[in-house]
């Protein structure tokens, strides 16, 4: 059986929850043929990708797909490219703060999604999901988690197809904070379900094919 790992992040930076673990919690445990692995991450420079990576080696996923929180966008982001750098004012949730520090200094200063993001993005238009392609993950843990993740894959498990998707706030996490963009967490749980349906079902990415044409 094919296997899709699922990533979501602990909440950080003040806030009592995060909307990637609520959005992983109602995701189905198999879908399209395939048993989905659902894993919280630690929000923490040097943990997080070292907490993914033994789920990754003992699973060997088809497809994996990490989730976090952008506060103040206002759609559901498919990332484009991480880059390799850290530098970001936020606290990790050990109190780390990290400026101009080089993930990898053998690596790349850029890698990208091998998810199909034009596709996505064609088939979750049709069903009117506020979505959208990004072309920063910004630079903060969520860009680390993406550029570890994309380079050991690439080294590792070249067929293995991984991306990752930035949430804005659900609505009860501004309720105190007037004007600041949220989106319901349905939208986010669809999104997630489409993509791996672009993905893991041929008939829906042949599709999103004659869309595109």
């Amino acid at each position: 059986m094919k296997k899709v790992l699922i990533t979501a992040f602990e909440a950080f930076n003040d806030e009592v929850m995060n909307p990637t673990e609520a959005v992983l919690a109602e995701l189905p445990e198999f879908l399209f043929d395939a048993r989905v692995i659902k894993v919280t991450l630690p929000v923490v420079y040097d943990k997080v990708f070292e907490t993914l990576e033994p789920f990754i080696k003992k699973h060997e996923p088809k497809l994996i797909l990490m989730m976090g929180l952008a506060a103040g966008r206002s759609q559901i982001n498919l990332e484009r490219v991480a880059i390799n750098m850290n530098d970001a004012q936020t606290k990790d949730n050990l109190g780390n703060i990290k400026h101009f520090d080089i993930i990898d200094k053998n690596g790349p200063d850029g890698i990208f999604t091998t998810l199909p993001l034009e596709k996505i993005v064609m088939r979750t238009r049709k069903k009117k999901l506020p979505v959208t392609i990004s072309n920063t993950a910004g630079t903060y843990v969520c860009n680390h988690l993406m550029y570890k993740t994309l380079l050991y894959v690439k080294e590792h498990f070249p067929n293995t197809k991984a991306g990752f998707i930035h949430m804005p706030f659900v609505p009860e996490q501004v309720l105190d904070k007037p004007n600041t963009p949220c989106l319901d967490k349905r939208y986010m749980i669809d999104t997630m379900t489409t993509i791996m349906d672009v993905i893991l079902n041929p008939m829906a990415l042949e599709q999103a094919q004659r869309i595109m044409t």
